[in-house]
Protein backbone atom coordinates (compact mmCIF):
# COMPACT_ATOMS: atom_id res chain seq x y z
CA UNK A 1 0.00 0.00 0.00
CA UNK A 2 1.19 3.54 -0.75
CA UNK A 3 1.16 6.89 1.01
CA UNK A 4 -0.33 9.61 -1.21
CA UNK A 5 0.16 13.35 -0.78
CA UNK A 6 -2.34 15.69 -2.46
CA UNK A 7 -1.34 19.34 -2.89
CA UNK A 8 -3.32 22.25 -4.38
CA UNK A 9 -6.32 20.93 -6.25
CA UNK A 10 -8.10 22.97 -8.90
CA UNK A 11 -10.88 25.49 -8.35
CA UNK A 12 -13.19 22.62 -7.35
CA UNK A 13 -11.72 22.36 -3.86
CA UNK A 14 -13.48 19.06 -3.20
CA UNK A 15 -11.80 17.37 -6.15
CA UNK A 16 -8.65 16.14 -4.41
CA UNK A 17 -10.56 15.50 -1.18
CA UNK A 18 -12.96 13.18 -3.00
CA UNK A 19 -10.17 11.35 -4.84
CA UNK A 20 -8.12 10.98 -1.65
CA UNK A 21 -11.06 9.50 0.25
CA UNK A 22 -11.58 6.92 -2.50
CA UNK A 23 -7.86 6.07 -2.47
CA UNK A 24 -8.16 5.39 1.26
CA UNK A 25 -11.00 2.95 0.57
CA UNK A 26 -8.60 0.98 -1.63
CA UNK A 27 -6.32 0.49 1.35
CA UNK A 28 -3.85 3.31 0.76
CA UNK A 29 -3.18 6.27 3.06
CA UNK A 30 -3.79 9.84 1.90
CA UNK A 31 -2.43 13.13 3.17
CA UNK A 32 -3.63 16.57 2.13
CA UNK A 33 -1.74 19.86 2.47
CA UNK A 34 -4.10 22.82 2.42
CA UNK A 35 -2.63 26.14 1.41
CA UNK A 36 -5.35 28.80 1.18
CA UNK A 37 -8.01 30.26 3.45
CA UNK A 38 -10.71 29.06 1.06
CA UNK A 39 -9.53 25.46 1.53
CA UNK A 40 -10.69 25.54 5.14
CA UNK A 41 -14.34 25.64 4.06
CA UNK A 42 -14.18 22.02 2.98
CA UNK A 43 -14.10 19.02 5.31
CA UNK A 44 -11.45 16.43 4.53
CA UNK A 45 -13.15 13.31 5.83
CA UNK A 46 -10.65 10.64 6.92
CA UNK A 47 -7.70 12.28 5.13
CA UNK A 48 -4.78 13.36 7.30
CA UNK A 49 -4.78 17.09 6.67
CA UNK A 50 -2.55 20.04 7.59
CA UNK A 51 -2.87 23.77 6.89
CA UNK A 52 0.63 24.66 5.71
CA UNK A 53 0.62 28.39 6.63
CA UNK A 54 0.43 27.41 10.32
CA UNK A 55 3.39 25.04 9.93
CA UNK A 56 5.89 26.85 7.71
CA UNK A 57 8.65 28.64 9.62
CA UNK A 58 11.79 30.59 8.67
CA UNK A 59 13.86 27.53 7.83
CA UNK A 60 14.77 27.42 4.14
CA UNK A 61 15.46 24.56 1.77
CA UNK A 62 19.05 24.71 0.43
CA UNK A 63 18.53 25.82 -3.17
CA UNK A 64 19.89 28.88 -4.99
CA UNK A 65 17.74 31.71 -6.33
CA UNK A 66 19.13 31.01 -9.80
CA UNK A 67 17.95 27.41 -9.73
CA UNK A 68 14.46 28.49 -8.67
CA UNK A 69 14.31 31.11 -11.42
CA UNK A 70 15.31 28.51 -14.01
CA UNK A 71 12.37 26.27 -13.19
CA UNK A 72 9.29 26.55 -15.41
CA UNK A 73 7.27 28.20 -12.64
CA UNK A 74 4.12 29.94 -13.90
CA UNK A 75 4.21 32.64 -11.22
CA UNK A 76 7.81 33.52 -12.07
CA UNK A 77 7.16 33.58 -15.82
CA UNK A 78 4.06 35.72 -15.34
CA UNK A 79 5.90 38.28 -13.22
CA UNK A 80 8.77 38.48 -15.70
CA UNK A 81 6.94 38.27 -19.03
CA UNK A 82 3.57 39.88 -18.34
CA UNK A 83 4.19 42.25 -15.42
CA UNK A 84 7.72 43.04 -16.70
CA UNK A 85 9.13 42.90 -13.17
CA UNK A 86 11.87 41.08 -11.36
CA UNK A 87 10.93 38.31 -8.96
CA UNK A 88 11.73 39.62 -5.49
CA UNK A 89 14.11 37.92 -3.07
CA UNK A 90 11.22 37.87 -0.60
CA UNK A 91 9.19 35.73 -3.00
CA UNK A 92 12.06 33.31 -3.56
CA UNK A 93 12.66 33.08 0.19
CA UNK A 94 9.00 32.17 0.62
CA UNK A 95 9.38 29.38 -1.94
CA UNK A 96 12.37 28.01 -0.03
CA UNK A 97 10.51 28.04 3.26
CA UNK A 98 7.62 26.07 1.80
CA UNK A 99 10.10 23.69 0.19
CA UNK A 100 11.72 23.05 3.56
CA UNK A 101 8.36 22.27 5.16
CA UNK A 102 7.09 20.06 2.32
CA UNK A 103 10.35 18.12 2.13
CA UNK A 104 10.19 17.52 5.89
CA UNK A 105 6.54 16.46 5.57
CA UNK A 106 7.43 14.00 2.80
CA UNK A 107 10.11 12.37 4.91
CA UNK A 108 8.16 12.23 8.17
CA UNK A 109 5.09 10.71 6.54
CA UNK A 110 6.99 8.38 4.19
CA UNK A 111 5.21 9.72 1.12
CA UNK A 112 5.39 7.52 -2.00
CA UNK A 113 3.19 9.38 -4.49
CA UNK A 114 2.48 13.10 -4.93
CA UNK A 115 -0.63 14.30 -6.77
CA UNK A 116 -0.70 17.78 -8.28
CA UNK A 117 -3.09 19.74 -10.45
CA UNK A 118 -1.60 21.17 -13.68
CA UNK A 119 1.90 21.18 -12.20
CA UNK A 120 3.14 24.64 -13.19
CA UNK A 121 2.09 26.71 -10.17
CA UNK A 122 5.03 27.53 -7.89
CA UNK A 123 3.94 25.15 -5.14
CA UNK A 124 3.57 22.36 -7.72
CA UNK A 125 6.92 23.03 -9.35
CA UNK A 126 8.94 23.12 -6.14
CA UNK A 127 7.15 20.01 -4.89
CA UNK A 128 7.96 18.20 -8.15
CA UNK A 129 11.60 19.21 -7.66
CA UNK A 130 11.59 17.71 -4.16
CA UNK A 131 9.88 14.54 -5.40
CA UNK A 132 12.47 14.06 -8.12
CA UNK A 133 15.28 14.51 -5.60
CA UNK A 134 13.78 11.75 -3.46
CA UNK A 135 12.82 9.46 -6.33
CA UNK A 136 9.06 9.74 -5.74
CA UNK A 137 6.30 9.34 -8.30
CA UNK A 138 4.44 12.51 -9.30
CA UNK A 139 1.04 12.33 -10.97
CA UNK A 140 -0.51 15.37 -12.62
CA UNK A 141 -4.21 16.05 -13.06
CA UNK A 142 -5.85 18.47 -15.47
CA UNK A 143 -9.18 19.15 -17.16
CA UNK A 144 -9.93 16.44 -19.70
CA UNK A 145 -9.38 16.54 -23.45
CA UNK A 146 -13.00 15.50 -24.14
CA UNK A 147 -14.88 17.82 -21.83
CA UNK A 148 -17.04 17.35 -19.91
CA UNK A 149 -16.64 13.57 -20.11
CA UNK A 150 -12.98 13.03 -19.17
CA UNK A 151 -10.16 13.97 -16.80
CA UNK A 152 -6.40 13.89 -17.40
CA UNK A 153 -4.38 11.82 -14.92
CA UNK A 154 -0.79 11.44 -16.13
CA UNK A 155 2.40 10.12 -14.47
CA UNK A 156 4.65 12.38 -16.56
CA UNK A 157 2.85 15.70 -16.93
CA UNK A 158 0.24 17.47 -19.01
CA UNK A 159 0.00 18.68 -22.60
CA UNK A 160 3.29 18.29 -24.50
CA UNK A 161 4.97 16.89 -21.37
CA UNK A 162 2.42 14.08 -21.08
CA UNK A 163 3.00 10.35 -21.46
CA UNK A 164 1.09 10.26 -24.76
CA UNK A 165 3.34 8.45 -27.24
CA UNK A 166 4.56 10.32 -30.31
CA UNK A 167 5.39 7.34 -32.55
CA UNK A 168 2.74 6.98 -35.24
CA UNK A 169 3.21 3.21 -35.61
CA UNK A 170 1.91 2.70 -32.08
CA UNK A 171 -1.50 4.09 -33.03
CA UNK A 172 -1.74 2.01 -36.21
CA UNK A 173 -1.94 -1.06 -33.98
CA UNK A 174 -4.89 0.26 -31.93
CA UNK A 175 -8.17 -1.59 -32.43
CA UNK A 176 -11.15 0.74 -32.55
CA UNK A 177 -14.67 0.08 -31.30
CA UNK A 178 -16.43 2.43 -33.71
CA UNK A 179 -19.69 2.24 -31.79
CA UNK A 180 -17.96 3.66 -28.68
CA UNK A 181 -16.17 6.23 -30.80
CA UNK A 182 -19.39 7.47 -32.33
CA UNK A 183 -21.58 7.48 -29.24
CA UNK A 184 -19.35 8.35 -26.28
CA UNK A 185 -16.66 10.70 -27.53
CA UNK A 186 -17.82 13.77 -25.61
CA UNK A 187 -20.23 12.21 -23.15
CA UNK A 188 -19.85 9.74 -20.33
CA UNK A 189 -20.04 6.09 -21.31
CA UNK A 190 -21.09 5.19 -17.78
CA UNK A 191 -23.41 7.34 -15.61
CA UNK A 192 -21.68 9.83 -13.31
CA UNK A 193 -24.84 10.48 -11.26
CA UNK A 194 -24.36 14.25 -11.20
CA UNK A 195 -26.55 16.08 -8.72
CA UNK A 196 -26.33 19.24 -10.81
CA UNK A 197 -25.39 19.93 -14.40
CA UNK A 198 -23.22 23.03 -14.19
CA UNK A 199 -20.34 24.37 -12.15
CA UNK A 200 -21.43 26.65 -9.31
CA UNK A 201 -19.69 29.88 -10.36
CA UNK A 202 -20.85 31.81 -7.29
CA UNK A 203 -19.29 29.24 -4.96
CA UNK A 204 -16.05 29.26 -6.98
CA UNK A 205 -15.97 33.07 -6.84
CA UNK A 206 -16.59 33.15 -3.08
CA UNK A 207 -13.87 30.59 -2.32
CA UNK A 208 -11.36 32.40 -4.54
CA UNK A 209 -12.23 35.76 -2.95
CA UNK A 210 -11.70 34.27 0.50
CA UNK A 211 -8.30 32.94 -0.54
CA UNK A 212 -7.38 36.32 -2.03
CA UNK A 213 -8.33 37.91 1.28
CA UNK A 214 -6.12 35.40 3.10
CA UNK A 215 -3.22 36.49 0.90
CA UNK A 216 -4.04 40.17 1.37
CA UNK A 217 -3.90 39.97 5.18
CA UNK A 218 -0.71 37.89 5.08
CA UNK A 219 -2.23 34.69 6.46
CA UNK A 220 -0.63 32.82 3.57
CA UNK A 221 1.10 33.65 0.25
CA UNK A 222 -0.82 35.26 -2.58
CA UNK A 223 -1.50 32.34 -4.92
CA UNK A 224 -3.15 34.53 -7.56
CA UNK A 225 -0.33 36.65 -8.96
CA UNK A 226 -2.06 36.54 -12.37
CA UNK A 227 -5.28 38.14 -11.16
CA UNK A 228 -6.34 40.63 -8.48
CA UNK A 229 -9.72 40.92 -6.77
CA UNK A 230 -11.27 43.55 -9.13
CA UNK A 231 -10.14 41.48 -12.12
CA UNK A 232 -11.59 38.34 -10.55
CA UNK A 233 -14.96 40.05 -10.00
CA UNK A 234 -14.96 41.29 -13.59
CA UNK A 235 -14.06 37.80 -14.82
CA UNK A 236 -16.90 36.03 -12.99
CA UNK A 237 -19.46 38.69 -13.93
CA UNK A 238 -18.37 38.35 -17.55
CA UNK A 239 -18.65 34.54 -17.46
CA UNK A 240 -22.18 34.71 -16.09
CA UNK A 241 -23.19 37.27 -18.70
CA UNK A 242 -21.40 35.47 -21.53
CA UNK A 243 -23.25 32.21 -20.82
CA UNK A 244 -26.57 33.98 -21.52
CA UNK A 245 -25.39 35.77 -24.64
CA UNK A 246 -26.52 34.76 -28.14
CA UNK A 247 -24.04 33.59 -30.73
CA UNK A 248 -22.59 36.10 -33.19
CA UNK A 249 -24.45 36.24 -36.48
CA UNK A 250 -22.30 35.52 -39.52
CA UNK A 251 -22.55 34.19 -43.05
CA UNK A 252 -19.61 31.85 -43.29
CA UNK A 253 -17.36 32.43 -46.32
CA UNK A 254 -17.08 29.72 -48.97
CA UNK A 255 -13.58 28.76 -47.87
CA UNK A 256 -11.65 29.65 -44.75
CA UNK A 257 -9.19 28.46 -42.14
CA UNK A 258 -10.29 28.51 -38.53
CA UNK A 259 -7.91 30.00 -35.94
CA UNK A 260 -9.00 29.46 -32.31
CA UNK A 261 -7.27 31.91 -30.00
CA UNK A 262 -5.93 30.46 -26.74
CA UNK A 263 -5.59 31.95 -23.28
CA UNK A 264 -2.71 34.33 -23.96
CA UNK A 265 -1.20 33.89 -20.48
CA UNK A 266 -1.58 30.14 -20.29
CA UNK A 267 1.17 27.60 -19.64
CA UNK A 268 0.58 26.27 -23.16
CA UNK A 269 1.82 29.58 -24.55
CA UNK A 270 4.53 30.17 -21.94
CA UNK A 271 6.18 26.76 -22.19
CA UNK A 272 4.96 24.94 -25.32
CA UNK A 273 5.08 27.71 -27.92
CA UNK A 274 8.75 28.42 -28.68
CA UNK A 275 8.08 30.52 -31.79
CA UNK A 276 4.93 32.51 -30.96
CA UNK A 277 4.33 34.37 -27.69
CA UNK A 278 1.03 36.12 -28.38
CA UNK A 279 -2.25 35.67 -30.20
CA UNK A 280 -1.43 38.82 -32.14
CA UNK A 281 1.69 37.09 -33.41
CA UNK A 282 -0.30 33.98 -34.29
CA UNK A 283 -2.78 35.93 -36.41
CA UNK A 284 -0.03 37.88 -38.17
CA UNK A 285 1.66 34.65 -39.23
CA UNK A 286 -1.61 33.04 -40.37
CA UNK A 287 -2.76 36.10 -42.31
CA UNK A 288 0.59 36.41 -44.09
CA UNK A 289 0.51 32.70 -44.95
CA UNK A 290 -3.04 32.85 -46.30
CA UNK A 291 -2.21 35.85 -48.52
CA UNK A 292 0.75 33.98 -50.02
CA UNK A 293 -1.24 30.78 -50.39
CA UNK A 294 -4.13 32.56 -52.12
CA UNK A 295 -1.80 34.35 -54.53
CA UNK A 296 0.15 31.20 -55.45
CA UNK A 297 -2.94 29.01 -55.82
CA UNK A 298 -5.58 31.46 -57.06
CA UNK A 299 -7.70 30.72 -54.00
CA UNK A 300 -9.85 32.94 -51.78
CA UNK A 301 -9.24 31.55 -48.32
CA UNK A 302 -10.26 33.73 -45.41
CA UNK A 303 -9.28 33.59 -41.75
CA UNK A 304 -11.91 33.22 -39.04
CA UNK A 305 -10.61 34.02 -35.56
CA UNK A 306 -12.49 32.83 -32.47
CA UNK A 307 -11.54 34.60 -29.24
CA UNK A 308 -11.15 32.55 -26.06
CA UNK A 309 -13.86 33.29 -23.45
CA UNK A 310 -11.37 32.89 -20.57
CA UNK A 311 -9.38 35.79 -22.01
CA UNK A 312 -12.10 38.20 -23.03
CA UNK A 313 -12.68 39.88 -19.66
CA UNK A 314 -9.06 41.07 -19.56
CA UNK A 315 -8.06 41.24 -23.22
CA UNK A 316 -10.50 42.46 -25.86
CA UNK A 317 -7.85 42.68 -28.60
CA UNK A 318 -9.03 46.18 -29.51
CA UNK A 319 -5.71 47.21 -31.07
CA UNK A 320 -5.51 44.00 -33.07
CA UNK A 321 -9.08 44.37 -34.33
CA UNK A 322 -8.42 47.98 -35.29
CA UNK A 323 -5.38 46.87 -37.27
CA UNK A 324 -7.40 44.28 -39.20
CA UNK A 325 -10.76 46.07 -39.41
CA UNK A 326 -10.40 46.97 -43.10
CA UNK A 327 -8.97 43.62 -44.13
CA UNK A 328 -11.68 41.45 -45.66
CA UNK A 329 -9.72 38.23 -45.27
CA UNK A 330 -9.93 38.31 -41.45
CA UNK A 331 -13.14 37.83 -39.45
CA UNK A 332 -13.29 38.02 -35.64
CA UNK A 333 -15.89 36.11 -33.62
CA UNK A 334 -16.47 36.11 -29.88
CA UNK A 335 -19.24 33.55 -29.39
CA UNK A 336 -20.23 30.99 -31.97
CA UNK A 337 -20.84 27.33 -32.68
CA UNK A 338 -17.28 26.00 -32.71
CA UNK A 339 -18.38 22.63 -34.09
CA UNK A 340 -19.95 24.36 -37.09
CA UNK A 341 -16.82 26.46 -37.66
CA UNK A 342 -14.65 23.35 -37.60
CA UNK A 343 -16.97 21.35 -39.84
CA UNK A 344 -17.02 23.91 -42.67
CA UNK A 345 -13.38 24.96 -42.48
CA UNK A 346 -10.65 23.91 -44.88
CA UNK A 347 -8.29 23.50 -41.95
CA UNK A 348 -7.79 24.46 -38.32
CA UNK A 349 -4.58 26.33 -37.51
CA UNK A 350 -3.61 26.44 -33.84
CA UNK A 351 -0.60 26.67 -31.56
CA UNK A 352 -1.65 23.70 -29.42
CA UNK A 353 -5.28 24.23 -28.40
CA UNK A 354 -7.63 21.40 -27.45
CA UNK A 355 -9.74 22.73 -30.33
CA UNK A 356 -7.16 20.97 -32.46
CA UNK A 357 -8.24 17.67 -30.90
CA UNK A 358 -11.88 18.55 -31.45
CA UNK A 359 -11.08 19.21 -35.11
CA UNK A 360 -9.41 15.80 -35.37
CA UNK A 361 -12.59 14.18 -34.07
CA UNK A 362 -14.23 15.64 -37.19
CA UNK A 363 -11.41 14.27 -39.39
CA UNK A 364 -10.29 17.78 -40.30
CA UNK A 365 -6.85 18.95 -41.31
CA UNK A 366 -5.01 20.47 -38.35
CA UNK A 367 -1.81 22.53 -38.43
CA UNK A 368 0.04 23.16 -35.16
CA UNK A 369 2.62 25.88 -34.57
CA UNK A 370 3.66 24.77 -31.09
CA UNK A 371 4.39 21.67 -29.07
CA UNK A 372 1.30 19.53 -28.53
CA UNK A 373 0.59 16.03 -27.30
CA UNK A 374 -1.21 15.38 -30.59
CA UNK A 375 1.73 16.27 -32.83
CA UNK A 376 1.69 12.81 -34.40
CA UNK A 377 2.87 12.26 -37.97
CA UNK A 378 -0.12 11.51 -40.18
CA UNK A 379 -2.48 12.98 -37.59
CA UNK A 380 -1.55 16.68 -37.75
CA UNK A 381 0.76 18.85 -39.83
CA UNK A 382 3.45 20.22 -37.49
CA UNK A 383 4.73 23.66 -38.56
CA UNK A 384 8.38 23.95 -37.58
CA UNK A 385 8.89 27.53 -38.80
CA UNK A 386 5.87 29.90 -38.80
CA UNK A 387 7.56 31.97 -41.52
CA UNK A 388 6.99 29.02 -43.84
CA UNK A 389 3.39 28.45 -42.80
CA UNK A 390 2.13 29.06 -46.35
CA UNK A 391 4.17 26.07 -47.55
CA UNK A 392 2.80 23.88 -44.76
CA UNK A 393 -0.71 25.06 -45.58
CA UNK A 394 -0.16 24.15 -49.22
CA UNK A 395 1.07 20.70 -48.24
CA UNK A 396 -1.75 20.11 -45.75
CA UNK A 397 -4.51 21.05 -48.18
CA UNK A 398 -3.06 18.89 -50.96
CA UNK A 399 -2.43 15.79 -48.81
CA UNK A 400 -5.21 13.23 -48.27
CA UNK A 401 -6.44 13.02 -44.69
CA UNK A 402 -5.30 9.86 -42.92
CA UNK A 403 -8.72 9.18 -41.42
CA UNK A 404 -7.83 5.73 -40.10
CA UNK A 405 -4.80 6.91 -38.13
CA UNK A 406 -6.66 9.94 -36.78
CA UNK A 407 -9.54 7.80 -35.56
CA UNK A 408 -7.18 5.32 -33.90
CA UNK A 409 -5.34 8.15 -32.17
CA UNK A 410 -8.57 9.77 -30.99
CA UNK A 411 -9.87 6.42 -29.77
CA UNK A 412 -6.68 5.88 -27.77
CA UNK A 413 -6.90 9.36 -26.22
CA UNK A 414 -10.54 9.08 -25.25
CA UNK A 415 -10.94 5.48 -24.14
CA UNK A 416 -7.44 4.44 -23.02
CA UNK A 417 -5.46 7.51 -21.99
CA UNK A 418 -8.19 9.66 -20.44
CA UNK A 419 -10.21 8.82 -17.32
CA UNK A 420 -13.96 9.16 -17.51
CA UNK A 421 -15.33 11.86 -15.21
CA UNK A 422 -15.79 15.57 -14.74
CA UNK A 423 -13.75 17.95 -12.59
CA UNK A 424 -15.90 21.04 -12.23
CA UNK A 425 -18.87 19.23 -10.64
CA UNK A 426 -18.04 17.13 -7.55
CA UNK A 427 -19.25 13.55 -7.87
CA UNK A 428 -18.37 10.21 -6.35
CA UNK A 429 -18.03 8.26 -9.60
CA UNK A 430 -15.31 10.55 -10.98
CA UNK A 431 -13.36 10.12 -7.73
CA UNK A 432 -13.75 6.33 -7.91
CA UNK A 433 -12.57 6.25 -11.53
CA UNK A 434 -9.51 8.33 -10.71
CA UNK A 435 -8.68 6.32 -7.61
CA UNK A 436 -8.76 3.18 -9.76
CA UNK A 437 -6.38 4.78 -12.28
CA UNK A 438 -4.02 5.90 -9.50
CA UNK A 439 -4.06 2.35 -8.18
CA UNK A 440 -2.90 1.17 -11.61
CA UNK A 441 -0.15 3.76 -11.91
CA UNK A 442 1.70 3.13 -8.66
Amino acid sequence: MANFLFIRGNRNKKFFIDVANQINKLGHCSYLIKLELGDLLFKSGDIKTVFAPFKVNKKEYPISNEELLNMEIYNVTYIQRILKKRVSKKTLTLYKRYMYYIDKFIVENKIDVICLFNGYHWIDRVTSYLAKKRGLKVICFEDGLFRPATVTCDPKGINAASSVRQDADFYDSIKVDYNRLENFLFKAEHPLHLKRKKENLLRVAFVKALSMFGGFIGLHPNYYVHINLPQAIRYFLFKMQFSRRNNDVIDLPDEYVFVPFQVSRDTQIFYNSPNIETMEGLLDYVYSAVLKFNKENNRHLKVIVKEHPEDMSRNNYKDLKDRYKNINEVIFLEKCNVKELIKKSEAVITINSTVGIEALTKNKRVLTLGEALYNIAGVVHKVNDPKNLHLDLQKALSTPINVERIQKFIYYLRFIYQVEGTISIPNEQTAKNLAARLNQLI
